[in-house]
């Protein structure tokens, strides 16, 4: 039963692709005994992203950027979740919704952003295109790093879910009753869909609903499906809430079980939805990047606004003292790494690590301002070159980690390992290949106090 348990928030993370409501349901799946939350001391937010390429920037695959464009701000106190939904098309899958999930816990609140699939993006390593063909493409990896690159904000984990499910869950439900304001009326014969719903007040079964929510041929296009995607989720998740409802969860539940993927541990996941579950209703924003229709060498797209969008991202709401439901505890999230062996060496051990390293590049992956040159400092003490420092693509490494390309020889593989022992880091997937890294490189993450603490001795 736990597994279904975690299966069911994994879900309410998902869900949340299209409604802030959806993660209400733990109402009814909270465990009597959950898992403890670790406290953690409140950080300040990360400023307003920065949109990292407009139509006229230049596109380039480095990691680093200038020392000078360094922010002030420290690290976030937010999680962002990448959500999609996945509709099966002549055997592959597309992205057919695409939202991010901001976590803020700085601001007790959830933020959902959902991203049309039109939306015409910059695509790394592609062009210009739209949004959802970055999941064709290079699939949840190269469709996370549009998004990173769309928005200049980190995203920490992605859930996908496929809607092969959808009619079933629906039906287990009994259904739900909707309004459709207008004719909706699709026969795409190559594709198998055809949909042809009546005005009013419908009950809708399962292949209806699907329906329903993937309509798109109207003047709004994939504006008005969105729309129609968020009243049917704030409908159906309320529908879930109700008590007759409740014998049914586990059937949802196992129904999700071979349609649910993500990089999420349950831990996790479960921080994630007893923060959500923590919070009152009006601490759930749900937005919709804005823009324009707009068409380049003839083909549709939606133009983002990014300006717009860079400030919603951003947008805090406002503080309230009312900030959590009746009865329920506030939950802090906490994904801090653990910290660094603060073991120390002696200097033949310390001359048989720098011989491996030779040279090494830093990379702020933390936000503050200076942590580079410090780190260049100590390390040149040490004996080992650091002829560059820079900034990271983001600020929220939570753990200092080392990168090199794929492909060197096996000087460069043990260098890394030497790296790793002298910082003490000790997770294996810290250390890796990494085809954007040039060299040998290291980036300093949230624990990078610990770090210093440990290197700064050998120095003296």
């Amino acid at each position: 039963m736990r597994v279904l348990k975690i299966l069911g928030i994994i879900f309410m993370v998902t869900a949340s692709a299209v409604g802030g409501a959806a993660l209400r349901l733990m109402e009814v799946l909270n465990d009597p005994n959950p898992l403890p939350i670790p406290q953690k001391s409140q950080t300040k937010a990360e400023l307003p992203p920065q949109i990292l390429h407009t139509e006229s920037a230049s596109v380039t695959a480095e990691l680093a950027v200038g020392e000078a464009q360094k922010p002030e701000s420290t690290a976030r106190s937010t999680v962002n979740v990448l959500v999609v939904g996945l509709d099966n098309v002549e055997g592959g899958s597309r992205t057919d919704a695409i939202a991010l999930a901001i976590f803020d816990a700085e601001n007790k609140a959830l933020r959902i952003a959902s991203i049309p699939r039109d939306s015409r993006v910059y695509i790394p390593g592609r062009s210009w295109d739209k949004i959802n063909h970055a999941y064709v493409y290079g699939g949840i990896n190269l469709l996370r790093e549009t998004l990173v690159n769309l928005t200049g904000m980190p995203v920490d984990y992605f859930v996908k879910i496929n809607y092969k499910s959808f009619p079933r869950i629906v039906d287990i439900l009994g259904g739900v009753d909707i309004y459709v304001e207008k004719r909706l009326h699709y026969n795409d014969y190559s594709g198998k869909l055809f949909i042809n719903i009546a005005p009013g007040m419908q009950h809708m079964d399962g292949k209806t609903a699907l329906g329903y929510v993937r309509f798109r041929h109207d003047p709004l296009g994939d504006i008005g499906r969105v729309r129609r995607q968020q009243n049917f989720i704030d409908i159906m998740m309320k529908k879930i809430k109700t008590p007759s409802i409740l014998p049914r969860i586990p059937a949802i539940v196992t129904e999700l079980y071979d349609s649910i993927d993500t990089d999420l541990a349950p831990l996790e996941a479960l921080k994630l939805v007893q923060f959500a579950n923590s919070l009152s209703p009006d601490r759930i924003k749900m937005f919709m990047a804005p823009g324009r229709t707009g068409s380049s060498k003839n083909i549709s797209y939606w133009i983002l606004d990014n300006n717009a969008f860079s400030l919603q991202l951003a947008a805090k709401l406002p503080p309230t003292d009312n900030a959590t439901v009746d009865g329920a505890e506030a939950v802090e999230l906490d994904f801090t790494p653990e910290p660094v062996n603060m073991s120390g060496f002696d200097s033949e051990k310390i001359a048989e690590l720098r011989d491996q390293i030779i040279s090494i590049r830093i990379l702020n992956g933390d936000g503050e301002k200076g942590i580079g040159k410090r780190a260049q400092q100590i390390f040149q003490r040490i004996g080992i070159e650091v002829p560059y420092t820079g900034n990271a693509r983001h600020y929220d490494y939570r753990a200092s980690s080392i990168i090199y390309p794929p492909g060197s020889d096996e000087s460069v593989r043990q260098g890394a390992m030497a790296l790793a022992e002298l910082c003490g880091i000790k997770n294996e997937r810290l250390i890796q290949p990494d085809k954007r890294a040039t060299s040998l490189t290291l980036i300093l993450g949230h624990d990078k106090e610990e770090l210093f603490r440990r290197l700064e001795p050998l120095n003296s």
